[in-house]
């Protein structure tokens, strides 16, 4: 009979506890954020297809759309076996979970301390960064487990396969999310380090660095030719519209940090760069050293979006906490007071426990998910008695999606801004069609766009503080839904 060490009994209970947690939070949920709906239209044309939707039809009434497509192909593949909602709740939740799992191995490499992975894969189970992703379908439930098992096998360069793998890794991490690049930049830094400090630098770990960068550049360049050449500098932001910029790369707030990654994370991980820079040099930490600075000045520098900036600093932070914990035990370890280690660990875990909790459930409580009254308006308009197929459908930008994938109608614009021009007119006359008072004005935005139906949603009239179009008269504008949610029919006359 094979003996299952107390440490793999101890990691499998955290596994279980962050799945079910995750589990337990978005199974009830009957929506899913507005940026999942796109996912969930991408993974069903997989179904019926067996391609993405790189020329779609209804989203900007018609375009062009670029993304790397193996995590719809996963969300596709496994709902073959279980309903796309439930597949899109599950697979993602057991990402998140096997993080945990990658994370103890991290910390388990780099401090051989059985308490300190343990502790580590503890905070990366419930980090409350991690949550804030939770009815998002979120892409990287999939590529950060990827991208840190592949740091762990850039840990093992030198062990036989670790290189092949890492190569194999690599690869698929391109065709899910372009972030890896973010790990390939933090090994350059960490080589750099390596130098500056006068350390000979492993051959192959610089020749493994360099491949892969390269690869990763080239791969970019040729999915992104088009995108770059077309938006420019504004191609790095995404082509996003100068109005919401600000939102989506946020100024750093410190205390927001330490609220959302956690004060016990963010002092141990912060303890542990100055241990590795000023005392006891530690070649495997330096790279997730390197790893926590490259994340933070993209975070500053507004180079990446805050959401996806804290994600991978919080992660950083939590592997370079084992390396401070280690420290800890070891320290303790050398008194007389034989349970003092066992005391600092419970302290720990109970410090952890007790600082997470409110932000974790503040996390929860922000989760930007429609309203049942807007999907149901949504799913009346996808009868073709009420509307017709083909109809364009004036909604916010966040709103797209659920035109998109609920009603099955055309929509003005989405989440998605690349290679749309003109993105920041087509953004302002948006809103400005839900502000205008002036109906020849709002007459002549509706025939240049072509739009057939206007959802004013409840989350617009919270957002723009009306509960109706003041221009919508019943010369030109018919209400053929008044629920929660209120949808106008443009009759299509002209202002001379």
């Amino acid at each position: 009979m094979v003996k299952i060490a107390r440490e793999h009994i101890i990691l499998a209970i955290i596994f279980i506890l962050v799945l079910g947690t995750r589990l337990a939070i978005i199974i009830p949920e009957k929506n899913f954020g507005y940026e999942a709906y796109d996912i969930l239209r991408q993974a069903e044309h997989i179904k019926q297809t067996g391609l993405p939707l790189f020329q779609d039809p209804l989203s900007y009434s018609g375009r062009t759309s670029i993304f790397p497509p193996l995590f719809y192909y996963l969300i596709a593949g496994f709902s073959l076996l279980m309903p796309l909602e439930l597949t899109a709740k599950i697979i993602p939740s057991f990402g998140f979970a096997a993080l945990a799992l990658v994370i103890y191995l991290i910390a388990k490499q780099l401090t051989k301390n059985k308490i300190a992975s343990l502790i580590a894969a503890l905070f990366a189970g419930f980090v409350p960064i991690l949550y804030s992703t939770i009815s998002q379908i979120s892409v990287y439930a999939i590529s950060l487990p990827l991208i840190f098992l592949l740091s762990y096998f850039f840990l093992r360069i030198e062990e036989k396969g670790f290189a092949s793998w890492s190569i194999i890794l690599a690869v698929i991490l391109l065709l899910t999310n372009p972030s890896v690049i973010m790990l390939l930049i933090s090994c350059l830094l960490y080589l750099l380090i390596i130098r500056l400090e006068k350390e000979e630098l492993n051959r192959k770990e610089m020749e493994m660095t360099l491949f892969l960068f390269f690869l990763a550049l080239w791969f970019n360049l040729l999915l992104y030719k088009k995108a770059f050449f077309l938006h420019g500098i504004k191609f790095i932001w995404e082509n996003l519209p100068a109005l919401l910029l600000s939102s989506y790369f946020k100024d750093i707030s410190f205390l927001g940090i330490i609220y959302i990654v956690g004060v016990l994370p963010l002092i141990l991980g912060v303890y542990a760069v100055y241990h590795v820079f000023f005392k006891t040099r530690s070649k495997g930490t330096t790279l997730y050293v390197s790893f926590a600075i490259i994340s933070f000045i993209m975070l500053w520098l507004k180079l990446i979006p805050f959401q996806t900036g804290l994600l991978f600093l919080s992660l950083n932070l939590i592997i370079l906490s084992a390396y401070t914990i280690k420290i800890m035990l070891v320290s303790t370890s050398k008194t007389k007071a034989a349970t003092l280690p066992s005391l600092i660990t419970g302290l720990l875990v109970l410090f952890f426990i007790l600082t997470t909790t409110i932000p974790l459930i503040n996390v929860l409580k922000t989760t930007n998910i429609p309203p049942q009254g807007d999907i149901k308006a949504l799913e009346w308009m996808r009868d073709p008695v009420n509307t017709e197929n083909g109809s364009v459908v004036l909604g916010r930008v966040e709103e797209g999606y659920l035109i998109n994938y609920i009603a099955e109608r055309k929509n003005i614009a989405d989440l998605n801004f690349m290679l749309i021009q003109n993105i920041d007119q087509r953004y302002s006359d948006i809103n400005h069609l839900y502000t205008l008072r002036l109906k020849s004005e709002a007459v002549r935005l509706l025939n240049d766009y072509n739009i057939n139906y206007i959802l004013l949603s409840s989350q617009s009239m919270k957002e723009y503080n009306i509960t109706k179009l003041y221009y919508a008269d019943q010369d030109c504008f018919e209400r053929i839904y008044d629920e929660e949610a209120i949808v106008y029919k443009f009759l299509g006359c002209e202002i001379k």
